[in-house]
């Protein structure tokens, strides 16, 4: 039948079918509203402990059939992963026997499954109640106000309302329990009020329980993870899953509860009286009190409270969302004026906070400290938006000087003029400006329906330009820009982010947390922002406004309370299911909590989640403020952290497994060690580098001191803006002020005006800080560049190329200052390129800050090749090369970064850098005398002996002693850059047969610049010091272009193994040894082509001074065809080196540079030239070793592969091989 009102409808249906298409179409819409709530509630669903089986299955199948009929096809496998996520935490054996199994099972076979898992289950509960803690909880109210009024009346037993107990219906299964109980146990029953109404703080006195009870764990002590059934006096069955110590405060004295069990799902604190008495205590009742004694002593007395009788402890604090203090809500709500607090309860604005009392005189000391700031002028009232996105108001917040924990420096705020409601995006620069602003279009276009109007911003360069212009015009949105420095004509936006900040600010101070995490407490802010009451609206939030219904808010927190989350990762038995965290906020895209893993220094969002509100985090002394500039002044924010915090160390040794999506385990837990007030970096033998197992020894222990050694270079300033606006501005101007008056005197430049037709480039100061071997900082030096990406080749420009002098090179003369006993110096050439005469005609703008020493609209041509021009470079090595010339010294042939001369019979040599130089002469007096004359060409800066040269730690003993190079610095350096301070240390760079082909589907790819950003820090590091990790480097370097997580967990990989071995050294002794190479390769040792790798490494003066790993150009058709290849491109390192040895006098050109190999069949083709089918295929260059063979240059030695110190530069091998080649490379 159809009833009349669904006639009209069914009107114009000529058929049956017609007419119950329309009824399908009325009573069950497959519109998108329709199917995102079908999908939100699958996802929402949950079994509790309580649930029958059969009815939940029941229920779950329903929704995913009702999926089915709009058309959201929900396959079998991800039904079943569902059914098993939404099961009760007492099934956890169940799933993961389930999850183990080689295949998933199907639906239709887990639900019978389950049905059987939830009959077994029932029938044990019935009968085993052995070992079952009791204690009754009452759950309702027995105030009745009509005796025939049952509308109100809650059944005890099945909790429905309308009967009472005796009239339920559902009275079969109970029958055979009760029978059952009464013989093992009787029950006290008390006539009790709710106990939702009693505080956490109330302690009930309850005759029936056979344990002490409390469902507040932040009020225990000595805590232990136990898990018990609790069973209540109405049957059912809770979980208690822990035990420990509770203290109670009296009015008496302290008394302390023992083995106190921690029942989550309770409502209230329970002490057992059986068990006071056990303990030897009397307790007496009368109509009003219950008196607990000891030894003739009260001890406790507990008021009747409508036939409860309620102890209320001095030292706890209410917990749940309904009871928490105005205090915890003034926490959660980011620290919100107790004003607006009071008025978002009083006119009831959000749901989940109840009645609270609120002093008028209610103060925060940390409101006081964080938001202090100058009085704010009147402003006149304007008109407001009548609609949504009738105006938008935006602005950017920032540089912040140290970056959040994603990279960002700036933040990003749009508000909605007639809703208030604040949205943020984060930035790292202030290009991205645009791109955000067409995510945040497209997103709440798509929310509301309406299409932004108008657009209100300042005048900054990120908002007006041309791609924006074109934008808005596209759209038809109205720009609305403020007046030049009227920042008031956009207050809106520039209060929203002081609130903001004044928020993060005081969640960051009262936390405690790290100044880095700035960008969650602005995120955190701005979600409370959006739930908080404002002048703007009356009796609504924001959040109520743009959306049309009340915010709920029972799921706020503290920010920066501990939260324990339950760790699936953790599969063990005994292992603790909770993960201590901190909280720093709410998740954008699910019903989570986003968490900060201190150990790993990440972040992770997480469902389950249990928090402890009432840890005190904030000590005296610590100060965390961002510096706000006063009204009107430009939006630059500063964080300042004055506290000496110390590293970690102690390290685990447990393997990684993970993919690198930010919620991988990278980093491992360490012990925190006692601070140290100086940091030394000592120069000798040291703890020991290994132990006697192989593993790398105990790491040091290390500390850092926020905005000083380690982390001043991500504070450098980028602008000049910045530098002037820091806190070490008077450095930073000196350096300038000394750099620019040294370009005067210099004649650089002549002020000039521009003729027509030229176009002058603009210029820039760069800024960095010299440190010395240990790493503290020298001296801050400020350079001007000349923005050379704007010159054209041919019109102010054209030769560019200048040597810069190799790797291989600089060890190799380490090497022999220590055979040939020579002293070596350094020297560095003060503004080295403005020395050089400028040929080309370039014209340059004023430098920002000095503009006013010229006259204005004027610019500068220059007469010298300052640095950043392309031709520079150039120009200054062709007159270092002319003046070197002219004291005497000669360029080398082979190497023309080095230059030499015969100063009577003793050897000078010169390296030059660019424009450092390292000086090594036999004779001290020669070398006093080759600094004397450079220094008459050039101002210079004398370093003496060498001690940092490129980052390189250089240490020696005495002035012509042995020679040991290391870079712990870098390392440490690297290690913070990607916070890995505390990460867990590796023995080998890679596992054994790494490969770098992707095969686990769940690989996703990660940021290409950030991968490859890292590749480069660890490929400058395999070039200069450590040969041990060059292979893996040069392995992972393969997919610059296309990363994976699998590779950048490669990366992290041997970043964990630097850690482990970060102060090895490259040692060179005085043994006499001549040049000695040792070559290998690994045939088809890449699985994605089979090609082969190459491996060499040479040696002199018991060093290794060059290396190198490469993948071969083609494919070897056997081992030895791989081998003779690898002996070719030896062979050719090895000529070079050999060279320019001979070239600089310390070699014999009749004696040939051994090549060790551990291949004969290859050895004995490069020396035999016989051809035959084994060689008549390879490319004619490969038998160039040959001909190196019969020139006498090489000679070709067979070595055991047991010995061959080149395989740890073809392949990953194991922990004992690898540590074996290592200590064979003189690496120790």
């Amino acid at each position: 039948s159809v009833k009349p009102s669904q006639l009209s409808y069914l009107k114009n249906c000529a058929t049956a079918a017609s007419a119950w298409k329309k009824l399908k179409e009325m009573h069950q819409p497959s519109g998108p509203v329709r199917k995102v709530s079908l999908y939100k509630q699958l996802l929402g669903l949950r079994m509790t402990d309580g649930d029958v089986m059969s009815s939940y299955l029941n229920k779950f199948c329903s929704t995913v059939d009702k999926l089915s009929e709009v058309d959201i096809k929900i396959s079998e496998e991800l039904a079943v992963i569902i059914l098993l996520s939404s099961l009760p935490k007492n099934y956890e054996n169940f799933v993961i026997a389930v999850e183990t199994r080689d295949n998933l099972p199907t639906l239709e076979v887990l639900k019978i499954k389950l049905l059987e898992e939830g009959e077994r289950r029932a029938s044990e509960s019935k009968m085993d109640y052995h070992s079952e803690q009791q204690a009754f909880q009452a759950k309702t109210k027995t105030i009745r106000k009509k005796r025939g009024d049952k509308n109100d009346v809650e059944c005890y037993k099945c909790g429905q309302r309308g009967h009472y107990k005796n009239q339920c219906r559902n009275k079969v299964r109970e029958e055979p329990i009760k029978c059952q109980q009464q013989q093992h146990r009787s029950f006290t029953v008390l006539a009790a009020t709710d106990v939702g109404e009693l505080k956490y703080s109330s302690w009930c006195l309850d005759s029936g329980a056979t344990a002490h009870m409390s469902g507040a764990r932040i009020l225990f002590k000595n805590y232990i993870a136990q898990a018990e059934d609790v069973v209540l006096a109405d049957n059912n069955v809770i979980r208690a899953v822990g035990k420990g110590d509770v203290v109670l405060q009296t009015d008496l004295c302290k008394l302390t509860l023992e083995n106190v069990l921690h029942v989550p799902q309770m409502k209230g604190n329970f002490i057992s009286v059986s068990r006071a008495v056990d303990r030897g205590c009397t307790v007496s009742f009368n109509n009003k009190y219950a008196i607990v004694s000891q030894e003739g002593e009260m001890i406790l007395k507990a008021e009747k409270r409508n036939r409860l009788f309620v102890f209320e402890s001095k030292n706890n604090t209410c917990f749940s969302a309904a009871q928490c203090s105005a205090e915890i809500w003034h926490n959660r709500y980011g620290h919100l004026n107790y004003g607006s607090l009071k008025s978002l309860v009083k006119n009831k604005m959000v749901l989940g906070i109840e009645n609270m009392y609120i002093s008028d005189n209610t103060q925060c000391r940390t409101c006081m400290k964080s938001k202090i700031h100058t009085q704010p002028f009147p402003v006149a009232s304007e008109s407001r938006a009548k609609k949504l996105l009738e105006l938008v108001h935006t602005d950017v917040c920032g540089p912040f000087e140290k970056r959040s924990l994603g990279g960002s420096s700036y933040f990003l705020t749009f508000i909605d003029d007639m809703s208030r409601r604040i949205f943020t995006f984060f930035l790292k620069s202030k290009d991205e400006v645009f791109e955000n602003f067409v995510t945040f279009k497209n997103m709440v276009e798509r929310q509301t329906g309406q299409k932004i109007k108008a657009l209100r911003s300042d005048n900054g360069r990120e908002y007006i330009n041309k791609r924006f212009d074109d934008f808005l015009k596209q759209h038809g949105i109205a720009r609305q820009l403020t007046i030049p420095y009227s920042p008031q004509q956009n207050g809106v936006a520039e209060r929203a982010n002081r609130t903001l900040v004044e928020m993060a600010r005081s969640l960051l101070v009262h936390s405690n947390m790290p100044e880095f995490l700035w960008a969650e407490a602005v995120q955190s802010a701005c979600y409370i922002r959006n739930r908080a009451p404002t002048s703007a609206l009356v009796g609504m939030t924001p959040y109520e406004a743009w959306s049309g219904r009340k915010p709920n808010v029972k799921n706020m927190r503290t920010f920066g309370s501990v939260a324990i989350g339950l760790d699936k990762t953790r599969k063990g038995k005994f292992h603790a299911k909770g993960k201590e965290y901190r909280f720093v906020g709410y998740s954008l895209v699910s019903k989570a909590y986003r968490l900060y893993d201190e150990e790993r220094h990440q972040i992770v969002e997480k469902r389950d989640v249990l928090f402890d509100e009432q840890v005190s985090v904030l000590e005296p002394d610590d100060q965390i403020a961002f510096d706000l500039p006063a009204d009107g002044a430009t939006n630059d924010y500063r964080l300042e952290v004055g506290k000496l915090i110390p590293c970690k160390s102690e390290v685990e040794k447990e393997k990684v497994t993970c993919s690198e999506d930010m919620q991988s385990d990278e980093y491992a837990s360490a012990e925190e060690q006692e601070a140290e007030q100086k940091q030394d970096v000592k120069v000798g033998r040291g703890r020991p580098k290994y132990v006697r197992s192989g593993m790398p020894g105990r790491p040091k222990k290390k500390y850092n001191v926020i905005q000083a050694v380690q982390s001043a270079e991500k504070q450098l300033p980028q602008t000049y803006k910045e530098a002037i606006s820091s806190e070490h501005v008077s450095y930073w101007q000196a350096a300038m002020e000394a750099e620019y008056d040294a370009l005067v005197a210099n004649s650089t430049w002549t002020v000039t005006d521009l003729p027509k037709g030229e176009q002058a480039i603009g210029c820039k100061w760069v800024y960095t800080v010299k440190r010395d071997k240990t790493g503290s900082v020298e001296r801050y030096k400020a350079r001007l560049v000349a923005k050379g990406c704007a010159q054209r080749f041919g019109v102010n420009y054209t030769e560019t190329f200048s040597p810069v002098c190799r790797y291989e090179t600089i060890r190799l003369v380490l090497a022999l200052s220590v055979q040939l006993k020579l002293y070596l110096h350094q020297m560095d050439v003060c503004t080295a390129y403005l020395n050089s005469e400028l040929k080309d005609v370039v014209y340059m703008k004023q430098p920002e800050g000095y503009a006013d020493r010229a006259s204005s609209g004027k610019v500068l041509r220059l007469n010298k090749a300052i640095y950043g021009l392309k031709q520079a470079g150039r120009e200054w090595n062709s007159m270092l090369n002319g003046a070197l010339c002219e004291i005497g010294f000669s360029q080398c042939q082979n190497e023309p970064c080095l230059y030499k001369q015969d100063i009577k019979g003793s050897l000078c040599l010169i390296l030059i850098y660019v424009d450092d130089l390292l000086i090594a002469c036999q004779k001290k007096s020669d070398l006093m005398q080759v600094k004397s004359m450079i220094s008459t060409k050039f101002e210079c800066v004398d370093k003496g002996p060498l001690q940092m040269f490129l980052g390189m730690q250089i240490q020696r003993d005495g002035e012509i002693g042995d020679i040991s190079m290391n870079q712990s610095l870098y390392i440490s350096d690297m290690l913070q850059r990607h916070d890995m301070q505390q990460c867990r240390t590796a023995t080998t760079p890679l596992d054994t047969g790494y490969q770098i082909v992707c095969e686990r589907e769940s690989c996703v790819k990660v940021d290409t610049k950030e991968y490859q950003s890292a590749i480069g820090e660890l490929m400058w590091l395999a070039l200069t010091s450590r040969p041990d990790i060059y292979h893996s480097v040069v392995k992972l370097a393969q997919r610059n272009n296309n990363p994976h997580s699998e590779h950048f967990t490669g990366v992290k990989h041997v970043m964990r193994y630097l850690a482990a071995t970060r102060d090895l050294k490259l040692n060179y002794r005085a043994s006499g040894q001549a040049l000695e190479g040792f070559v290998d390769a690994d045939w088809g040792g890449d699985i994605s082509n089979r090609r082969s790798y190459t491996g060499y490494i040479f040696f002199l003066a018991g060093g290794p001074i060059s290396w190198k790993s490469e993948k071969q150009s083609s494919v070897a058709l056997s081992s030895t065809e791989a081998e003779y290849m690898a002996l070719t491109s030896a062979a050719k390192e090895a000529l070079h080196l050999r060279r320019l040895i001979i070239e600089i006098g310390c070699g014999n050109a009749d004696t040939p540079t051994t090549l060790y190999g551990d291949n004969l069949s290859s050895q004995n083709l490069a020396k035999n030239p016989i051809y035959h089918a084994r060689s008549k295929h390879i490319d004619i260059r490969h038998h160039f070793v040959r001909e190196a063979i019969q020139s006498g240059d090489v000679e070709l030695k067979y070595i055991p592969t047991e010995e061959m110190i080149a395989d740890v530069l073809t392949k990953n091998l194991s922990k004992n091989k690898h540590l074996h080649f290592v200590k064979l490379m003189n690496l120790i």
